[in-house]
């Protein structure tokens, strides 16, 4: 019997799969293995500390030092890579990010003391350096240059969507233990995360024939090649469009940046707001499990309504900071973040609705200051230097994270609560809204990148 041709449909979608840019596959793929693991390892581990508190007998500093040492390590270690995406193909070294986060993960469940943990989120570290966001947006800014801006806000949904798709993968197998669940999610992340490596992302467009955007790749002779290198540059000069490119927009230079108030400020601002975001993140399951007494199975709901509204968080203020001062939307994120945190201090266990009004506030805030932290450095150093200015903040910042979670794991050990803590990041973010309002009196780049 002849085997069944395929049938009219199949080739209308082939045609279909054809006429799209492949740069939205690829977009696909970095959002797969950008949403495994920061869904993983920053958003679902976390679930698992009450029941390695109650297995291993830890304390709760010993518990969260390994994801201290994780954003701390991957902080450092960021720089060195960067200089290794440049040299080497960034695809290979993402897979071999996927190879040491899964390989990690299977060694997870095996573990019988704190310094193994320590080296496994180590390696998570490692893995994570080299397949996280700053290779994925080194991939998308290279297909993408019209849609840049739509495509890394899809990527940058991928780590809250992480936070949502996780915790619910393991609201069933948690219960009859932590090691099944664990196993359950590095197999739905090993197949997301190898399926967006090696079937969807491509280092260039142009091993496929194409430029950014879909667009021709322009030759020598093509007009708009020669519209814009109008001829070889002047002794010791540049090219009058390279010239008239730069001096457009230049923006300040890191060490210009430096020079100012605007940039201290927001070194503080960011770094208090990331001490109070990681440091609760990777507490919170400890805090609302050990501490209220909310069962394990109601905590994945928690997580997941928290991510959620982080992903709307996202959405709505970076649709506001379009519409209004991007300075006043940052000072509204920071105010939702100290809502959350006033919640959180007076939160009873048989009290869903307060539990869930702090998930729905605190995660908004979350989602919208992560967003508007990019747009308002944006705002004041656009320009050549702003990738340096970011990565430098971007470092600060991690390194802030390390120190919240070290911070509240030593405070619950030595108070025997969580909430003395909580008021201590209460007034963090309070002086960092008044410093986001502060920021008002000081100029702006005259464009955006």
């Amino acid at each position: 019997m002849p085997a069944a041709k395929p049938g009219a449909g199949f080739f209308l979608l082939r045609g279909l799969a054809l006429k799209i840019f492949y740069g939205w596959w690829v977009l696909v793929g970095a959002f797969l293995v950008y949403t495994a693991n920061n869904g993983i390892l920053m958003y679902t581990l976390p679930l698992f500390y009450p029941q390695w508190l109650a297995e291993f007998g830890w304390n709760e500093e010993q518990v969260t030092r390994p994801a201290s040492l994780f954003f701390l390590v991957a902080a450092l270690l960021t720089p060195v890579m960067g200089v290794l995406f440049d040299r080497y193909s960034t695809r290979r070294i993402m897979l071999f990010g996927v190879v040491a986060i899964l390989a990690a993960l299977i060694c997870l469940p095996g573990i019988s003391s704190l310094n193994q943990l320590l080296v496994i989120y180590m390696v998570f570290a490692l893995g994570l350096a080299g397949c996280g966001l700053v290779p994925n947006m080194l991939i998308l800014t290279r297909w993408f240059k019209r849609r840049r801006g739509l495509a890394v806000g899809l990527l940058l949904l991928g780590s809250s969507f992480g936070g949502v798709f996780f915790p619910l993968l393991t609201r069933t197998s948690i219960t009859p233990g932590w090691r099944e669940a664990v196993w359950f999610i590095t197999l739905v992340g090993a197949a997301m995360m190898l399926i967006g490596v090696l079937a969807l992302l491509r280092n260039h467009p142009q091993a496929l024939g194409l430029g950014p955007d879909g667009d021709a790749i322009p030759t020598p002779d093509s007009p708009s090649m020669t519209a814009t290198n109008p001829g070889p540059a002047k002794a010791g000069g540049e090219k009058p469009a390279l010239q008239s490119m730069r001096g457009a927009a230049p923006g300040p230079t890191l060490g210009q940046a430096m020079r100012t108030p605007v940039f201290y400020i927001l070194v503080f601002v960011t770094a208090a707001m990331w001490f109070c975001i990681v440091g609760l993140i990777q507490h919170q399951s400890i805090f609302l499990k050990q501490d209220l007494g909310v069962d394990a199975g109601s905590l994945p709901l928690v997580f997941s309504l928290f991510f959620w509204f982080a992903i709307i968080g996202k959405l709505v203020f970076g649709y506001l900071s379009d519409h209004y001062d991007k300075v006043k939307i940052m000072f509204v994120a920071i105010l939702c973040l100290i809502v959350g945190l006033l919640l959180l201090r007076i939160l009873e266990a048989d009290n869903r609705l307060l539990l869930y009004a702090y998930a729905t506030i605190f995660g908004a805030g979350f989602g919208g200051s992560f967003s508007m932290i990019q747009l308002v450095l944006a705002e004041y150093f656009s320009g050549a230097s702003y990738g340096k200015i970011l990565a430098l903040l971007t470092m600060v910042d991690s390194i802030a994270g390390a120190l919240g979670i070290r911070y509240l794991g030593m405070a619950r050990v030595e108070q025997q609560s969580y909430l003395p803590a909580f008021g201590l990041l209460i007034i963090l973010c309070s002086v960092a809204a008044f410093l986001v309002m502060a920021l008002m009196r000081f100029k702006r780049a005259p464009q955006a990148i």
